[in-house]
């Protein structure tokens, strides 16, 4: 057995070590302060090695501490196994710092693997604590022993329960630890071939294990602690700097547009106001300071970042505050090609607005960006129908409209459904046909089978478009189109599958759909392309676009975001004419990005 002296020792650097694991746990947060901590490859935000280090190599830094520190207990333990109580507690906390050490590294990837360790990590404490409780009950145990074998009982069980996410049991083991070290025979000496051995395993390796872990965390704490005083100050002297910016007050709503992988911006009626010679930008965004609001953008060019203002005056960004956005950056930079696969570039627009809040507020402000908001359609009014034998009736002013639904022999209804194979939840697309009879008030009468997207049956309405047309389609989508207000059917026509109609604004209909091109099976999406078209009410195609969004304007009223027969981005006016030049993008707000049409490279 080892001597007190020895063993006392081994629960102090085992104290020493779970001290500085929640040390490092409780104080996470101030030590990736300002930064996104997405994965491992990340870097600090401040020129120190030790965060660097403690960060970037955290899964390997505590499979090595951890792991050895259990070894070196089990090693412990193995030698105090003529004194069961000692023995236990030592073995206890070797396995659960072995635990750690696996479940923080990537040996335990996979899910399933894991949620089998966490139960066994949580029972074997339970079986040992029951098991070493019966071997001493016999000579009366204390008071402290007794509760420490419920405490490890009632935690490990937590454990089990979900309730604790962390097992705190392991600081019930180190205090036993020392309250049975403390009555251990004083008299016990180790062999001279044993103290060297115990020298080297506890005095040397497990020194250098426990307090060197902590003496990095403690001192990582301190630098980082001393630059978020210097980053506060960053920050507050850019803010006194973007007061004094050349065109900081212009108010006037600016737009991205990137030509050849170059961005700059114009403004809603189309003129270009900084050319496409930025890297990368935000949107520009309103900012308070002393009570004053102010216009600005970040922008990057060169691998150096711009605080710009709308005349195209510019605050360069450096020292610690450049390490700040270069650090976050990088961070998104991971994020949004992990979850885009680089389809969807123009994202980098919005996360550079994350940026400019992060530089000029360090994150604890929201920032209110500009944007061109697209124009929200969606019917207008529902109109009450009355029950009749045959199905519903709506009358109108000038026509009342007969709906009976048609439920074929041995036909269910489709309803929504969760594929649990998938894991994807199916909403039914197919519509209930109706046979639809027209009653127009000279006596005319006209029947036809359609389905009416719009119909509720439940609620007893029927939704109409803001001018009171009613859509309709056939089951096959066939034919698509609309009664008007004399109860006259308005059908679209083409080679098109259509996918929506939108609603109604100045005589105007937004129609998005499909087209197939020629010998489409069905077996690859490249074979169909998306189509937007703008009509009247009688169906004459007034734009046809295979990209289009369509926005409330100050100054045009109406302003259309179209991609051209040059396969470029413009931006017309209600009339339909080109009122800017040809971009690559136009990135009038960050919702534009979903178009794969738009976005694709």
């Amino acid at each position: 057995m080892n001597k007190r002296g020895t063993n006392r020792f081994v629960a102090i650097l085992n104290a020493i070590a779970i001290a500085s694991l929640y040390i490092f746990y409780f104080s996470g947060e101030l030590l990736t302060s300002g930064l996104m901590h997405i994965n491992t490859d990340i870097k600090s935000l401040y020129d120190s090695f030790l965060i660097e280090t403690l960060i970037n190599n955290l899964g390997t830094i505590l499979f090595l501490v951890y792991g050895g520190i259990g070894i070196l207990n089990i090693i412990c333990a193995i030698q105090n196994k003529e004194n069961k109580k000692i023995f236990f507690w030592q073995l206890v906390f070797g396995l659960y710092e072995i635990w750690f050490a696996f479940f923080n590294s990537d040996f335990l990837n996979n899910d399933d693997v894991s949620h089998i360790v966490w139960i066994a990590v949580n029972v074997i404490p339970i079986i040992l604590a029951i098991i070493n409780f019966f071997r001493i009950r016999k000579n009366r145990p204390k008071v402290i022993q007794v509760i420490s074998y419920v405490a490890v009982i009632i935690i490990a069980i937590l454990g089990l329960l979900g309730i604790l996410e962390e097992n705190y049991w392991n600081i019930i083991a180190v205090i036993m630890q020392f309250i049975y070290i403390h009555f251990q025979d004083k008299n016990i000496e180790e062999s001279s071939a044993r103290k060297i051995v115990n020298v080297i395993l506890y005095y040397v390796l497990q020194s250098i294990l426990a307090i060197g872990f902590l003496l990095m965390i403690l001192a990582s704490l301190i630098i980082t602690k001393i630059n978020e005083v210097q980053l506060e100050n960053a920050i507050a002297e850019l803010n006194n700097s973007i007061v004094t910016l050349q065109g900081n007050k212009e108010s006037e709503l600016y737009i991205p547009v990137e030509k050849n992988y170059k961005y700059g911006f114009i403004t809603e009626d189309g003129q270009e106001r900084i050319p496409c010679e930025y890297d990368r930008v935000s949107f520009f965004t309103e900012m308070e300071i002393n009570n004053n609001t102010y216009y600005i953008a970040l922008a990057q060019k060169d691998n150096k970042f711009y605080i710009i203002s709308k005349t195209n005056a510019s605050i360069e960004l450096s020292g610690v505050l450049e390490k700040y956005v270069q650090a976050v950056n990088s961070t998104l930079d991971i994020y949004l090609t992990n979850i885009n696969d680089g389809i969807h570039r123009l994202q980098y627009i919005e996360s550079y607005n994350a940026l400019l809040t992060a530089a000029t507020t360090k994150g604890e402000k929201q920032l209110s960006s500009q944007q061109l908001e697209s124009r929200y359609y969606s019917s207008a009014d529902e109109v009450t129908l009355r029950r009749i034998n045959t199905g519903y009736m709506y009358a109108s002013q000038n026509f009342s409209m007969i709906i009976e639904p048609i439920l074929e022999e041995n036909e269910e209804y489709s309803d929504d459904y969760y594929d649990e194979d998938e894991d994807t939840y199916y909403m039914s697309t197919v519509e209930e046909e109706c046979k639809v009879t027209i009653l127009k008030s000279n006596g005319e009468e006209q029947s036809s089978i359609v389905c009416l997207p719009g119909l509720d049956e439940d609620d007893l309405t029927l939704e109409t478009f803001n001018n009171g047309f009613i859509e309709f389609e056939t089951k096959d989508y066939s034919v698509t189109g609309w009664y008007d207000n004399n109860g006259n059917q308005t059908t679209i026509s083409g080679d098109y599958s259509i996918i929506d109609i939108y609603d109604v604004d100045d005589g105007e209909i937004y129609v998005q759909m499909i087209y197939y091109n020629e010998n489409y099976d069905g077996s690859t999406e490249s074979e169909y392309n998306w189509n937007n078209i703008i009509i009247d009410t009688t169906g004459n195609i007034l734009l046809q676009t295979p990209a289009l969004d369509i926005y409330d304007s100050d100054i045009y009223n109406t302003v259309y975001l179209i991609k051209n027969n040059n396969n470029k981005m413009v931006l017309l006016d209600k009339d339909f004419k080109e009122i800017s030049n040809e971009y690559d993008k136009i990135i009038t707000n960050s919702q534009i990005d979903i178009s794969t049409e738009y976005s694709s490279y």
